[in-house]
């Protein structure tokens, strides 16, 4: 044989693709864990369970999120901006990474999206009964029904706590419509908070004016990036700033008060916000602090929470991140960063009259406000990532 040359080039001797295959298998369980746990460090769901189905050793010293509503795989940072109902393919976006992703969810040709929580599993209503409520994990699979029926009303809010048994926590009103009078008024009745079990027969109803503000504080909660529930309840000091913050700067009532007399008309609500001449509160998890927003027609007030200290301070700067405020006070705070056209320390929101919606964006920095687009369903494709993010609180 003669010498190697670069037309002869000397055979290497390689291990049989089995033997890597083994090699890679065999990697200790905690090694194993630490790089699952860097997936779940950010919420990416779709790496944990396409990692955990590389082999059988990798199944087995990682957790199984299928059967369970462990907090850690709730996918709480990634939000629906798109869909395409015949396929059933949802568009997603991570609001930290901003990280997009198109995901096939073939279980939903069975069920209508009634909306989803704010850490990221869908409630579910079947379409042959919209009294038929369920709750699902679209990254994991996991699937809770809940035998009790619900009535036909709109679902405003929902949230699911984890125990000895999943809790699941909606908060509804019934639903709206326009009147045929000559104002054109708009018509509902007061919420109700229901509460109950999968194996319950009924769900434990409350009405909303007994409720108020309590229990819709632990049910709409902080539309928080963290495990539900990790920032309430408040102590009663910080809440009673919170409800003193609020009447300084004139937030409906509704939104405080125990009293029914001096609590607004659903009417005056929806079109208060609609229109953007109502003063609104949001509390909200932005990067570790607990804000409250404070929508004024003038203007914009945020405050955050000292948790050592159970104080509020005002805030004018809150750095990298922009703030989208939707209805029925949802909101959310993404990552500027990673999303090129959204501007950092920026709110945005939808303003408009005669339901002709447009979406504002309001600085923080210049105290200014400034119209940016049409909302979704008054604008023409392609839309921006704003027009996405903004809709995905309205359900447009």
């Amino acid at each position: 044989m003669g010498k190697p040359s670069i037309l002869n080039p000397p055979v290497l001797p390689t291990a049989p693709a089995t033997m890597e295959f083994a090699e890679w298998s065999s990697l200790p369980a905690d090694l194993i864990n630490r790089v699952a746990d860097c997936f779940l460090a950010t919420i990416d769901l779709d790496y944990y369970m396409d990692f955990r189905a590389v082999c059988q050793s990798w199944r087995s010293a990682t957790d199984d999120p299928k059967n369970t509503s462990d907090p850690r795989f709730r996918p709480r940072y990634w939000v629906i901006i798109d869909k395409v109902y015949k396929s059933k393919t949802y568009l997603l976006v991570n609001t930290i990474t901003g990280r997009f992703l198109r995901k096939k969810l073939p279980l939903l040709r069975d069920y209508y999206v009634a909306i989803s929580t704010r850490d990221g599993l869908l409630i579910l209503m079947d379409i042959k009964s919209y009294q038929t409520v369920s709750v699902l994990n679209p990254f994991t699979g996991y699937l809770i029904r809940f035998i009790a029926p619900l009535p036909d009303e709109f679902v405003e809010s929902a949230t699911l706590l984890c125990d000895s048994s999943p809790t699941l926590v909606l908060l509804l009103c019934n639903k709206l419509y326009i009147d045929h009078d000559p104002d054109g008024s708009l018509r509902g009745s007061s919420r109700k908070v229901y509460m109950g079990d999968p194996s319950s027969e009924s769900f434990v109803v409350y009405d909303d004016k007994y409720a108020c503000p309590l229990i819709r504080l632990a049910v709409r909660g902080i539309y928080s990036n963290d495990e539900p529930g990790s920032v309430t309840p408040f102590p009663l000091a910080v809440a009673k700033g919170i409800f003193d913050l609020m009447r300084h700067f004139n937030v409906d009532p509704a939104e405080m008060s125990y009293d029914e007399d001096t609590m607004l008309s659903e009417d005056e609500i929806l079109w208060n916000f609609w229109i953007g001449y109502g003063n609104r509160c949001y509390l909200l998890e932005s990067a570790g602090q607990i804000l409250i927003i404070i929508t004024l027609k003038q203007g914009m007030e945020i405050y955050k929470i000292d948790t050592d200290r159970y104080i509020l301070e005002h805030v004018k700067d809150i750095g990298n991140r922009a703030i989208f405020l939707g209805g029925y006070c949802m909101c959310m705070s993404v990552n500027a960063d990673m999303f090129p056209s959204v501007d950092a320390n920026c709110i945005y929101y939808m303003k408009g009259v005669d339901f002709s919606s447009d979406i504002s964006m309001y600085n923080l920095l210049r105290r200014r406000e400034k119209r940016i687009s049409k909302d979704i369903s008054y604008g023409s494709p392609p839309y921006t990532i704003i027009q996405h993010l903004s809709s995905s609180l309205t359900g447009l």
